[in-house]
């Protein structure tokens, strides 16, 4: 599965990834602000659907799949797909992501969140460029970023469907978080389509 057929389509992505590597419309430090925005609004998405989810949901059997029978599962593979991609391009952000229990989930996805912010302040510029797996020099830090949003809001929005499936309760209309996290990478796109 293509990280562009899956998300963005395939010319919005060619698009990007010539404007974004040709760095001919943002300086670095732009580059640097707007990832960390796409990460912050996903995170921020994803704790809103988890939050008051209690240890009752969070581990009910939802499937007979192996690796991803309960949303704590679900929860995990969002986390570890971070830290696995990261250190595919060599730029651990913190341990391999394992959940003992529901209350270490906050405090893992602010060790993640802090790490990718930490790789995106210090990274060397090249790693701002999308290079991807396929590619000589891949994967780079601005592809990790972008695949690991594209990830997390994929499944969030699981979550967000099964929580209802299993009988959590509802999750309040305001603030509508989905809208922002979706539309980070519309905002992002806009400014290089409309130069």
């Amino acid at each position: 599965m293509r990280f562009n057929s899956i998300f963005l389509g395939e010319d919005l992505f060619s698009i990007l990834i010539s404007h974004w590597a040709l760095g001919n419309i943002m300086n670095d430090e732009w580059k640097r602000k707007e990832l960390a925005t796409l990460h912050d609004n996903m995170r921020t998405h994803l704790y809103r659907i988890i939050d008051v989810l209690g240890e009752e949901f969070l581990t009910k059997k939802i499937s007979n799949e192996e690796n991803y029978p309960d949303l704590l599962s679900i929860i995990r593979h969002i986390g570890g797909a971070e830290t696995y991609w990261f250190h595919r391009a060599k730029h651990d952000i913190a341990p391999r992501f394992m959940l003992e229990a529901s209350d270490d989930i906050g405090a893992k996805f602010i060790e993640n969140t802090n790490g990718i912010k930490h790789v995106l302040q210090e990274c060397a510029v090249d790693q701002l460029k999308i290079i991807s797996p396929s590619m000589n020099g891949g994967p780079s830090v601005a592809w990790c970023l972008l695949r690991t949003y594209q990830h997390g809001l994929y499944h969030t929005a699981q979550i967000a469907k099964i929580r209802h499936m299993i009988g959590a309760s509802p999750i309040e209309d305001n603030p509508i978080t989905w809208d922002i996290a979706v539309d980070s990478i519309t905002e992002l796109l806009s400014q290089l389509w409309n130069d």
